[in-house]
C-alpha cells in the first residue's frame, strides 16, 4: 500500500458511519483484537497505523 492508498482510505473510513466503520474493521482485520472498538477517530487512526505498519514491514 502506498501513501496515496492511504490518504484514499482515511478519506473512504471517514465518510463511513460508526456500524459501518465498526462492521468494515472486524471484517478486514479480524486477527486484531478490539480493532473497531472505540470513537470513531480513533478506530481510524487503529487502522490507518495498522496498515502503515504492514507497509514497513514490506
Amino acid at each position: 500500500m502506498e501513501m496515496a492508498e492511504l490518504l484514499k482510505l482515511e478519506n473512504n473510513l471517514t465518510d463511513m458511519g460508526t456500524n459501518e466503520l465498526y462492521t468494515y474493521a472486524t471484517e478486514k482485520y479480524p486477527e486484531v483484537l478490539n480493532m473497531g472498538l472505540g470513537k470513531k477517530k480513533l478506530v481510524v487512526r487503529r487502522i490507518l497505523n495498522h496498515e502503515r505498519n504492514k507497509m514497513n514491514e514490506e
